[in-house]
């Protein structure tokens, strides 16, 4: 076997290949003896066919194709090791001639990845303050979570439940399409329909009408409404007022499982409130970071990898529809959207998360983040911590398999790396 290899553009290298004869005459006869085994010939057992009863059953030139198929496979595989050629995707492949036996691989290789001065990046973290307003505002919606409601006969306020029918007209007295709902549900003070719209219910009874005019947003998501003036009538044809729990230690117990005094549960949730905000502070410095980090970041990407990901993003929607009993192929058909053109439409994106992901594998070399394998281990255990008994040897075995260990691993190189670079 001989070979050249030649660097190409986009992070590519074209192997063309040349396999000797000999060496085709051996995969041509390895491959009549693979065929053998899926051919049935009268008088003859599967795997023991002779080759020249085989040729009489079979075209030679699909028994050629199956032994040049395998003298790609291990020539190209050999060439990529002998050479140490780091590839990132399959090959193209295109043959060049039948006799002597040639070939053309084209593939992807890891791209070199340049990033300009990383350490001198510098992102401020926001202090994180917890103001007894968030711990209210965690009481009020508490509160609201378990809010109960019952027929009433008062003027409705804020808080309060209604059910009204309702319709919209036009300047000239015509009704609007798409602004009539009957025993339509609303909280007052929840701003669910146009602004304007519940604060004109608010006082009115059970039984009542009332006709109002409001103008809707300029911004409203249906342009045929942006900006226009609407003459509603209205009908409440139910009312219900909100029975606001107390917050006392049988509430505290219903919503925590365990006894409390008060003071107790508001530092409770003044914990819980600065945990959020500490992650979403970390959240939102990791983030800059890694903007200001593509900025600095020159890779050539190979157009395979770029397929790749845009594959698997789409794959990713399908699967998301799926679950929701959503059948991808039917939207694209319902919705006339082209499969060419969704893959256009994600290629930016997906270029920007495999520029990132080559960055970052780049810094976890660099800073030699990459986790030890107890550290992996380790994490392994608290992974399986969180599932039920029956269900460790599975996610053990997927351990084992590699999949579960690569993404733990990544996730554990990734956070070595960014409290080597943010502290």
């Amino acid at each position: 076997m001989s070979y050249t290899i030649k660097k190409l553009p986009k992070s590519e290298v074209q192997i063309e290949i040349t396999v000797p004869q000999e060496d085709i005459e051996k995969y041509y006869k390895k491959a009549c003896e693979e065929l053998s085994k899926e051919v049935n010939v009268k008088g003859f057992r599967p795997g023991h066919i002779p080759q020249d009863v085989l040729e009489a059953n079979l075209d030679k030139k699909y028994i050629m194709a199956h032994a040049q198929e395998m003298a790609i496979q291990r020539s190209y595989a050999d060439a990529v090791i002998a050479e140490k050629v780091q590839v990132v995707s399959r090959p193209k492949i295109e043959i060049k001639s039948e006799t002597p036996f040639s070939y053309i691989a084209i593939v992807a290789v890891l791209p070199e990845v340049e990033i300009k001065d990383h350490k001198s990046i510098k992102v401020k973290r926001e202090e994180v303050k917890v103001t007894e307003k968030d711990i209210e505002e965690v009481m009020e919606d508490l509160k609201k979570y378990t809010t109960t409601y019952k027929d009433s006969e008062e003027k409705g306020k804020k808080g309060d439940r209604m059910e009204v029918d309702f319709e919209g007209f036009d300047e000239e007295g015509k009704l609007i399409e798409n602004t009539k709902s009957t025993d339509h549900p609303v909280i007052l003070g929840e701003n669910s329909l146009i602004p304007g719209f519940e604060d004109e219910l608010i006082g009115l009874k059970k039984g009542e009408k009332k006709e109002f005019d409001l103008t809707f947003p300029k911004d409203y998501p249906k342009k045929d409404f942006q900006g226009k003036k609407v003459h509603f009538k209205i009908e409440v044809k139910r009312m219900e007022s909100a029975i606001e729990p107390e917050i006392n230690e049988e509430f505290i117990e219903k919503i925590t499982g365990k006894k409390m005094p008060s003071e107790e549960f508001k530092k409770e949730i003044e914990k819980n409130v600065k945990d959020r905000k500490e992650n979403e502070a970390k959240q939102k410095v990791e983030n800059e970071y890694l903007e200001e980090l593509l900025k600095r970041t020159k890779v050539e990407i190979p157009a395979s990898l770029i397929e790749e990901e845009v594959e698997f993003m789409i794959h990713d929607i399908a699967d998301d529809m799926g679950s929701k009993g959503i059948e991808f192929d039917k939207y694209l058909e319902k919705t006339k959207i082209k499969i060419e053109d969704l893959k256009e439409k994600y290629a930016p994106e997906a270029e920007k998360r495999v520029k990132m992901r080559l960055a970052l594998q780049q810094l976890i070399k660099e800073e030699e983040a990459t986790p030890t394998e107890d550290e992996i281990k380790a994490e392994f255990e608290k992974v399986k911590s969180f599932y039920p008994e029956k269900e460790v040897a599975k996610i053990t075995e997927d351990f084992e398999k590699g999949e579960l260990k690569a993404q733990i691993t990544n996730r554990l190189a990734i956070r070595k790396l960014f409290d080597k670079v943010l502290g």
